[in-house]
């Protein structure tokens, strides 16, 4: 007799807090309510009481900021908004004055440039003549002259120096400047003269301090501040006024003529012919040198080796100085020839800088160098102090320095 299988228990779930609630709401009202509408009926579910779940998050209690925190933020962000602002503003005042200084500085570059690659040109011509017993050179209607000497000569010059001993002036004129000839072709505007490129053509390049009203178009003239600056002048005169063969009248040699740069009609006087091409240039020192083996042929086993060759320490270069044997050697081994090397130091400073310590028609003593250049064996010495005076007063500053060869020289000692 098969055994009564035992019944099973019905599983019957357990509703939930949720389930249980939603039962226990009253239902909607039906009949008459019914009719009302879809608004009646949101109204009722919308307004029947709601229990939130056990198992959600307990709400945070409406809690705002207090007055104290809000002050603190405000000052936080004020803080952040002053350090912006002052970043912002030293990153600008930087820009500006890299910008400035760059395009002051490329000016002067460029006139760096422009002055080597004119230097570089330069030339002297040199040739052998006679010269009679006491080193006195023929000159025509001397009848009674007696060749006694052949040696080197030339029509042309070149010098470099002190401006204060050939131009004077060494406010106006501070540090050094260099007057030559070189084959430029440069005319007057001249349609006679325009297929002849290789016109000799007088040059110089020296420091001047003045103002601007030379620079100034016309209708400008006196309605604009006049700016006192250093700057650096190029004067290249037209070959048809070439002025620089020395005048026999005398008798004499002419060695020390130097009537084409100070005389009437010289470069000094020349205002047509000067431009300035560049401005804020405090500087400039030329230093004629010897390469290593011309120093030792002339100086032989001498270490370390002197590559100068200006005379009388005062960086003088005079290729018109005397030629007899019983002058100063390095004089005479200057005499109608161009030096081999030419060292050029050129000092520069940017606008805002020079408008800063600017003085009116007096120069600033900042950029004073009436004291420094004068001895070419302290170039460097003299340099480094000049630096470190301009760095002392915040002066934004640049130095140009190079060695020219100058191709036209044939040093011979």
């Amino acid at each position: 007799m098969r055994e009564p299988r035992p019944k099973r228990a019905r599983f019957r779930p357990v509703e939930s807090d949720l389930w249980s609630d939603r039962r226990r709401q009253p239902e909607c009202p039906t009949g008459p309510a019914q009719d009302a509408g879809p608004e009646t009926a949101l109204k009722a579910v919308t307004s029947a009481p709601h229990r939130a779940s056990p198992h959600a998050p307990p709400r945070a209690g409406g809690r705002a900021f207090t007055l104290v925190e809000l002050l603190v933020s405000i000052a936080v962000l004020s803080i952040f908004v002053l350090v912006l602002s002052t970043l912002s503003e030293g990153t600008f005042r930087l820009w500006r004055g890299t910008a400035s200084s760059v395009q002051m500085f490329d000016g002067a570059r460029a006139a760096f440039d422009i002055m080597g690659k004119r230097l570089g040109q330069a030339t002297l011509n040199t040739y052998l003549d006679y010269y009679d017993a006491s080193w006195k050179r023929r000159v025509p209607g001397n009848s009674s002259f007696v060749p006694a000497e052949y040696a080197r000569a030339s029509d042309l010059h070149f010098l470099s120096g002190r401006n204060a001993l050939v131009l004077g002036n060494a406010t106006a004129h501070p540090a050094h400047g260099v007057f030559f000839f070189a084959p430029l072709g440069f005319t007057d505007n001249s349609a006679a003269y325009r297929d002849l490129p290789n016109l000799l053509n007088p040059t110089a390049y020296f420091v001047e301090f003045g103002d601007d009203a030379g620079t100034q178009p016309g209708f400008l003239q006196g309605k604009l501040p006049s700016r006192n600056r250093y700057r650096l002048v190029e004067v290249v005169q037209p070959s048809q006024n070439f002025t620089a063969y020395p005048k026999f009248t005398d008798g004499d040699d002419p060695s020390n003529d130097r009537d084409w740069i100070t005389g009437t009609g010289g470069l000094a006087a020349a205002t047509g012919a000067k431009h300035y091409l560049a401005e804020n240039v405090i500087a400039l020192v030329l230093r004629p040198e010897l390469s290593e083996r011309d120093a030792l042929a002339i100086s032989p086993g001498s270490k370390p080796w002197n590559p100068i060759l200006a005379s009388n320490g005062n960086y003088t270069y005079d290729s018109r100085a005397s030629v007899a044997p019983t002058a100063n050697a390095i004089t005479a081994r200057q005499f109608a020839q161009l030096p081999p090397l030419l060292r050029v130091v050129m000092v520069a400073v940017d606008e805002t800088s020079a408008a800063r310590v600017a003085n009116g028609s007096t120069p600033p003593a900042v950029f004073d160098t009436s004291t420094l250049f004068v001895d070419p064996d302290q170039l460097d010495a003299d340099l480094a102090l000049l630096e470190q005076r301009l760095a002392s007063n915040r002066i934004r500053y640049r130095v140009f320095n190079t060695v020219l060869p100058l191709r036209g020289a044939k040093w011979n000692r």
